[in-house]
């Protein structure tokens, strides 16, 4: 994994799940928006009090190539990088992605 960047034209609040589906048609090869759903605990530490209980903090669109990733913390979206799904060395997503699910798409690995 690459050493985070923030997204720069990314708004500086969390996505709604509208937003966040949207996503597949904005990143080029995507095939699917996976979301991670937080408990109260995590989502109260990073989303703002007037945020809806819906909005999306963690995202990882997959791509035919891969899997990118983004984190919303501290009021930015960071890109976390690119997992590629022909590197032999990288670890499986398939731990990561029982966190989340399938928000828009179909996964190649679901």
């Amino acid at each position: 994994m690459d050493k985070p960047e923030p997204v720069e034209d990314w708004p500086h609040r969390p996505f709604s799940p509208a937003e966040a589906s949207a996503l597949l048609d904005d990143i080029d090869g995507a095939v699917a928006v996976w979301v991670m759903h937080h408990d109260n605990d995590v989502r109260s530490a990073v989303v703002l009090d007037d945020a809806p209980e819906d909005a999306v903090i963690d995202i990882v669109v997959e791509t035919d190539a891969g899997f990118e990733m983004y984190s919303y913390t501290s009021g930015v979206w960071m890109d976390y990088g690119t997992q590629r799904k022909d590197d032999p060395d990288a670890p499986s997503m398939a731990g990561t992605l029982d966190s989340y699910d399938v928000l828009a798409g179909e996964s190649e690995t679901a």
